[in-house]
């Protein structure tokens, strides 16, 4: 370290340099007093002026989903960018985030401007280092400073695009389902401007990529060993975000595991699984979620409800059961809930002999139903099968019974 005589001679040295500089001093208060007090009014000014013309919340819609699940989803979208352009401030603005950073990056040049015109630089490297040198030179000055800048206003502008984005969703009825995709989207956002910036920002001050290289490769070892995990939920959480199969709200089930989206993160996913008489909230891996051997089934997206049902009849000749069929066949097709087109449920509603025996026959009614929540489908199908019930008992011939022999 330096010597006390050094520390003197440095004190000794500034009232000196300060009086043979004192233009060059008076220059860099007045640009820095300039920063700090003209750069907030001149960018809430270009604010207004870019917001006036453009009539766009710079920032905050490439945080919303790209792809929507629906109709509904893509309206949902327009709302939110709509409400975001209402509530576009400059606070929330990246005008706002680039204040503080351009004014340090003014100042660090002025500052770098005053060590290499007093020569107080190499006083500095002196009093550091203990031997003759240049702090401007071996710092690369002001370069990591400028980096470090770029980085907090781009962090910044993101952040505030996300807060944008949130106060949007509180203002818009519904969106909620979208809140995790937002928040992952500017964590992702982040972080994948983080990683250059660090290396360009090691590179400013010295540290030559090939070291920062090798230290990865010599770390990356033991880390990858113990971030494993974290970086394939990551890495499952990323891929949800840009190709969602579901959304908040959603009944998913991927092998044993079944329940209702409560929250999508970038390494977990929630859901509200049945426990027992109740439901409690269930954090799952994405990756687990996402790589399950069995699939992932969303079954809100199904588009139908399946009636799958069979009639034990008693039947005094075949004839009657085929007239049966046709009755209950034609009242499927006539049925206003009854899917009749197989490219939207699989295959068309049907009726016929199941099976025949000596104490009976069972008939086979299938049918797709239009999709609905499971206590409406629970009672149509209640009505459906009294229905049928009438249909059997308006024929002559056949009646229902029990068969004896068959499960």
């Amino acid at each position: 370290g330096a010597s006390p005589s050094t520390w003197a001679s440095a004190l000794a040295a500034l009232p000196a340099a300060l009086e043979q500089n004192l233009q060059e001093f008076a220059v860099a208060a007045a640009v820095v007093a300039f920063a700090l007090t003209a750069f907030p009014a001149l960018a809430r000014r270009a604010w207004e002026v870019v917001h006036t013309v453009t009539h766009r919340a710079d920032g905050a819609t490439f945080l919303f989903p790209v792809r929507s699940f629906s109709v509904a989803d893509a309206e949902l979208g327009g709302k939110l960018r709509s409400k975001s352009r209402e509530l576009a401030s400059f606070e929330t603005s990246a005008f706002a985030a680039a204040v503080a950073p351009a004014t340090i990056a003014v100042t660090a040049t002025v500052v770098t401007r005053l060590l290499t015109v007093t020569g107080f630089s190499n006083v500095l490297f002196e009093i550091l280092y203990a031997r003759v040198g240049c702090v401007v030179h071996t710092w690369k000055l002001p370069w990591p400073v400028y980096v470090a800048s770029a980085w907090w206003f781009m962090d910044g502008a993101v952040r505030n695009a996300k807060n944008r984005a949130l106060a949007a969703v509180d203002e818009v009825r519904g969106a909620r389902a979208l809140e995790p995709r937002i928040v992952t989207s500017a964590s992702t956002a982040r972080t994948f401007l983080a990683l250059p910036m660090i290396l360009l920002w090691l590179d400013t001050v010295g540290v030559t990529l090939s070291s920062v290289w090798g230290l990865l490769g010599f770390g990356g070892v033991a880390v990858s060993l113990g971030l494993k995990d974290l970086v394939a939920d990551f890495i499952a959480g990323l891929t949800m975000l840009t190709n969602p199969t579901f959304k908040v709200g959603d009944n998913i089930k991927a092998g044993a595991v079944m329940g209702t989206v409560m929250g999508i993160g970038a390494t977990k996913t929630t859901l509200l699984t049945r426990t027992g008489t109740g439901k409690t909230p269930h954090t799952i891996s994405n990756n687990v979620l996402s790589s399950h051997s069995a699939g992932l089934v969303n079954m809100s997206l199904s588009r139908a409800r399946y009636f799958d049902h069979e009639i034990c009849v008693d039947a005094k000749s075949m004839a009657a059961v085929e007239k049966l069929c046709l009755d209950i066949s034609a009242y499927l097709v006539s049925h206003p809930l009854v899917i009749l087109d197989p490219m939207d449920s699989g295959e068309k509603p049907w009726c016929a002999l199941s099976k025949l025996g000596p104490h009976g026959v069972l008939i086979g009614v299938k049918c797709c139903l239009r999709k609905m929540g499971g206590q409406a489908f629970a009672l149509e199908q209640g009505r459906m099968l009294l229905a049928i019930g009438k249909i059997v008992e308006a024929n002559q011939g056949v009646e229902l019974s029990e068969i004896v022999g068959y499960a």
